[in-house]
């Protein structure tokens, strides 16, 4: 019934796999792998993008929220571009203040600087 033996194949270069016991291994490349190993790298520069992004986003909402806290107080001066000024809460409301906190018993909020922007950045 047999006429070959087992490792013997009428066409071997037809194969796409190894026919005989001397033939090299072969194996599938782990393409899973790789790619999970591709995406967990992709997932985690997008997770520290998303990150830095997100504190960006708070540092701005701070900055807005400080700056609309300024202009929003009383001001009886031009306020200069570089200087740092005082946030005072008085009697009749907020109001900006060049006398430093410790020079005055009145509530100070913060200092602020005045940016080139015209933005106001708490110090």
């Amino acid at each position: 019934m047999k006429d070959k033996p087992d490792n013997v194949v009428d066409s071997p270069s037809t194969m796409s796999y190894p026919t005989n016991v001397g033939a090299p291994a072969f194996t599938v490349p782990d393409v899973l792998g790789k790619k999970n190993e591709r995406g967990v790298n992709a997932t985690h520069q997008l997770e520290t993008k998303f990150e830095q992004l997100k504190t960006e986003y708070f540092r701005l909402c701070k900055l807005a929220e400080d700056t609309d806290l300024m202009y929003n107080a009383t001001c009886n001066f031009v306020p200069i571009v570089g200087n740092v000024y005082h946030l005072y809460e008085g009697n009749e409301g907020m109001f900006i203040s060049m006398i430093s906190p410790n020079e005055w018993n009145l509530k100070c909020i913060g200092s602020f600087k005045l940016t080139s922007e015209h933005v106001w950045e708490r110090q």
